[in-house]
């Protein structure tokens, strides 16, 4: 990974928040708080593109980028999001180039991709009223990155990089240490080293590296190692975090909440 020296030479990282409530204010917030990018989580959330929509317009309302994770690895997303006015898409186990090669192919109008033409009625476009400028620039504004999680992308890793099209590899801890036979343990060993051979991988390639937080491997010193972008927690993690800590101050402040309730 990239030495801590080697900082001031790097573009400044893009910090993110994950987004898996739904709520549009909470998404608005995002880019007030001054995150540079929100992921709406699509694969492991209870919405689907009605409320995306919603939640990519309020994340650019607040100021940041919105990106968004497909529910899975079909191309079929890609076109859908980018007409949606989606900043980028992260897809989720990309274990192959060919995988890879479809995902970029679909990001991109005919004949070099399979997007379909709807630019003249799509939100990206601003519903049709900057059709020209849109189509002619649609592919630079959109990143489209590619989700590293098992050990076939790992071993792939290097060919995933290459594709044309892919911009960013995004290395899922969580899910690769499940798929090396070590769940629930991001940080072993085995996870580590293989989390290192595909950030070489995408760095040889000349691609930026995106991942999250480990226990061992927090958000400022992943930024130290080198990452492009750093999700650093979630809406409803940090949530769940101010309910527990406010609850413990307060039972703190009534000797544990124990003894005869007052009402």
């Amino acid at each position: 990974m990239t030495d801590s020296s080697d900082t001031a030479e790097r573009p400044r990282p893009l910090l993110g928040c994950w987004l898996n409530l739904g709520d549009e204010a909470i998404a608005e917030l995002v880019g007030r708080a001054g995150y540079d990018v929100a992921l709406i989580d699509m694969e492991h959330s209870p919405f689907g593109l009605e409320r995306a929509v919603r939640l990519v317009r309020a994340v650019q309302a607040g100021g940041a980028r919105a990106f968004v994770r497909t529910p899975d690895a079909q191309s079929r997303w890609i076109g859908r999001l980018m007409d949606l006015g989606a900043d980028g898409a992260m897809v989720p186990m990309v274990d192959d180039a060919a995988t890879a090669e479809r995902l970029a192919t679909a990001a991109r109008y005919a004949p070099e991709g399979t997007r379909g033409m709807a630019a003249g009625i799509v939100r990206a476009s601003g519903y049709g009223c900057d059709v020209e400028a849109y189509v002619s620039q649609a592919r630079e504004r959109f990143t489209l990155l590619c989700q590293i999680e098992t050990r076939d992308g790992v071993d792939n890793a290097a060919a995933i990089a290459a594709v044309d099209g892919v911009d960013v590899l995004f290395i899922g801890p969580f899910d690769l240490a499940g798929s090396l036979g070590h769940r629930a343990a991001p940080d072993h060993p085995v996870t580590r080293q293989a989390i290192e051979a595909v950030f070489a991988a995408a760095r040889a390639a000349g691609k930026p590296v995106a991942t999250l937080p480990t226990p061992l491997n927090g958000a400022a010193t992943l930024v130290g190692q080198g990452y492009d972008i750093v999700f650093g927690g979630s809406d409803l993690g940090m949530l769940r975090g101010a309910f527990e800590a406010d609850l413990q101050a307060c039972r703190a402040a009534t000797n544990g909440g124990e003894g005869r309730r007052a009402v």
